[in-house]
């Protein structure tokens, strides 16, 4: 585990932070947190860190969106928004956060980094004729990393919680399919459209996503105003879920407007070979590098295509498992002469 303190001599070092910063910094006491590639962006520790020293830069982002009489956003990823000045404002704030140096600098790294996953999002909220702000919501969850664990146990690129996967994923000692980003995209995609056949709102239904749709229901049965927006800006949600729908929205209004607030962000490319794959049924344990020596693939191959196995090797019973392209034939073959 890490430890409860970070060295600061070392941050003042490389950062070149001045000498009230380091002050601030004093004060800061971090508790033990997994490794880093198992929380989301907001619990990590450098993330905590440096946003003590975005504050001044978020200020003048804030007034300079403020100066330049800011766009009434009244739609974006096809999901409108109220004009109303508490949903105005709270996306903006979010719009300025993301403005800064460091804001803009993340941003364009989970971006860029989370090419490959977007496609395949995007494609599929084309296919189901959902709001493409949802291609937006991994960033939120887990910056589209499929083996993103929190602290509270949530899984994968869509964060799932172990009691709110069924009927979507399946978990078991050999897979946990919330690990699969594929699976547990279409997974999440049924489940946001449950909510939004349950509510007729995409807020609301996203809000749902976060808080639960149990909570959602209640929130709503107290109040006289059935809008996301009333129940966040009267504390009748959690806050983590006040501040969910805005940071997507502002995320996605700058993904796809990054050119009229002047900053620079990735493009997806026109590639199509986002999700093409082959797929063999095994009937019985494999192992995986076994499979990959015989195909000549790249150790670590098979794990990297199929991330939910939690063995190296597939399980016992009937399993489908994902091969690089044009590998099916091949793969079929080594299993016939081996077993």
């Amino acid at each position: 585990m890490r430890q409860s303190f970070f060295f600061i001599t070392v941050f003042i070092v490389f950062f070149n932070f001045s000498v009230p910063l380091f002050a601030e910094l004093e004060k800061v006491e971090l508790e033990e947190l997994p490794p880093a590639e198992e929380y989301y962006i907001d619990d990590s520790p450098l993330h905590q860190i440096l946003k003590l020293f975005d504050e001044e830069d978020y200020e003048r982002q804030k007034k300079f969106l403020e100066e330049k009489q800011r766009k009434i956003i009244k739609k974006t990823g096809d999901i409108e928004i109220p004009e109303q000045k508490y949903a105005q404002n709270m996306i903006h704030e979010y719009i300025a956060r993301y403005m800064t140096n460091f804001g803009k600098q993340n941003l364009y790294k989970i971006l860029d980094n989370g090419e490959f996953y977007r496609l395949y999002i995007r494609s599929e909220l084309k296919k189901q004729k959902m709001p493409l702000a949802l291609e937006y919501l991994p960033l939120v969850e887990s910056e589209y990393n499929e083996k993103a664990v929190s602290r509270s146990g949530a899984k994968g690129l869509w964060q799932f919680m172990e009691n709110s996967m069924s009927p979507f994923l399946k978990k078991n000692e050999w897979f946990d399919e919330r690990l699969d980003p594929y699976k547990s995209t279409r997974a999440a995609l049924l489940k946001l459209q449950d909510n939004y056949n349950v509510f007729k709102d995409w807020p609301l239904a996203i809000g749902a996503y976060n808080c639960g749709l149990g909570a959602m229901r209640r929130a709503l049965k107290k109040s006289p105003v059935k809008s996301f927006w009333y129940l966040a800006e009267h504390n009748l949600i959690p806050s983590e879920t006040i501040n969910y729908v805005p940071k997507l929205l502002a995320i996605t209004e700058l993904a796809e407007n990054f050119s009229e607030y002047k900053i620079e962000l990735p493009e997806l490319t026109s590639s199509q070979f986002y999700a093409d794959f082959d797929y063999i049924t095994t009937k019985n344990k494999i192992s995986l590098s076994y499979l990959e020596n015989q195909l000549r693939l790249t150790e670590g191959t098979l794990k990297k295509l199929n991330p939910e196995l939690l063995t190296n090797t597939t399980p016992p019973s009937e399993y489908k498992l994902r091969l690089p392209m044009n590998m099916k034939k091949a793969a079929e073959d080594i299993l016939n002469f081996s077993f």
